[in-house]
């Protein structure tokens, strides 16, 4: 086998997304880990967690750098994930509807979650691949149909002009 093949074929398999799918699903789990545990346990917010892409943090610091100390803005309310302030860690399940990987490392994953008896909510996620780990580059649901980091920007923009 010629060396240039073998190195174009061993950069191949470098690159191929088969392990990522299990990681894929651990890292679904990690995002809503906070929920399979009673809301008085107080988990970090979920803009202090370390679940978030590298654009999405960055956006995320510009937010809280504008962020008002003295009263909350339309995103410093509620927990991003689940718009609410309480859950039932017993009622709680996530289930993964869809998901879709491509080889550049981004996946999109399609999830509905019980916070309690009476809610059941659906989101999709946007996921990166970066650094040997997914991490969630945005977020769109009833609450931010048009995603987490438009919902970043916006609110950052009326922040800085308060």
């Amino acid at each position: 086998m010629p060396r240039s093949f073998a190195l174009a074929f061993a950069a191949l398999l470098a690159a191929a997304p088969a392990p990522l799918q299990p990681s894929l699903d651990r890292a679904v789990d990690l995002v809503f880990q906070p929920f399979s545990a009673p809301p008085a346990a107080r988990a970090p917010a979920a803009w202090q967690r370390p679940i978030w892409s590298r654009e999405t943090a960055a956006l995320i610091a510009q937010w809280r750098k504008a962020t008002p100390k003295d009263k909350t803005d339309d995103l410093s309310d509620g927990d991003w994930l689940c718009q609410c302030r309480a859950w039932d860690q017993h009622a709680f399940r996530l289930t993964i509807l869809s998901q879709k990987i491509d080889p550049a490392g981004h996946a999109i994953v399609n999830v509905g979650y019980r916070l309690n008896s009476l809610d059941n909510c659906t989101a999709r996620l946007l996921l990166s691949y970066e650094r040997g780990a997914w991490k969630l580059d945005d977020l769109f649901d009833d609450d931010f149909p048009q995603g987490l980091q438009a919902a970043l920007r916006l609110t950052t923009a009326q922040d800085l002009r308060r």
